[in-house]
């Protein structure tokens, strides 16, 4: 399902994240939105939540844990674009979540809503 250079593995991966969003009922409002600090996949709208998606593509047929996939350090870089993002789009007094889209090399998406919070950190 995922063929060619990694580049094109994760847009395929975003694009297939973003169509299973949707079909959940997410309204996306920004894909790859990037700063110089790292990028944020996916920003979306469920309900009253703003959502930042980090999407995973599984490079095997064994899933494993996503959230593996994720280091402690990776989700404090995550956290911090989160803080750009809502600064600049004065998308404060919002509740926030982090999420995990991760999509098996078959096409299964695994969603994890929730995935990680932000630990000790002031938030916006």
């Amino acid at each position: 399902m995922f063929v060619g250079s990694t580049k094109n593995k994760g847009m395929r991966g975003e694009e297939l994240a973003r169509l299973h969003l949707k079909k959940d009922g997410y309204k996306i409002l920004e894909s790859n939105f990037n700063t110089r600090i790292g990028e944020i996949d996916i920003v979306a709208k469920d309900h009253d939540f703003l959502v930042f998606v980090e999407v995973k593509i599984a490079s095997s047929s064994r899933f494993g844990n996503p959230l593996g996939w994720i280091p402690e350090w990776k989700q404090r870089r995550i956290i911090k674009v989160s803080q750009v993002y809502i600064k600049n789009r004065g998308a404060y007094n919002r509740p926030v979540r982090f999420d995990v889209v991760a999509i098996e090399e078959s096409g299964r998406i695994c969603h994890i809503k929730d995935a990680f919070r932000p630990r000790g950190e002031v938030f916006v």
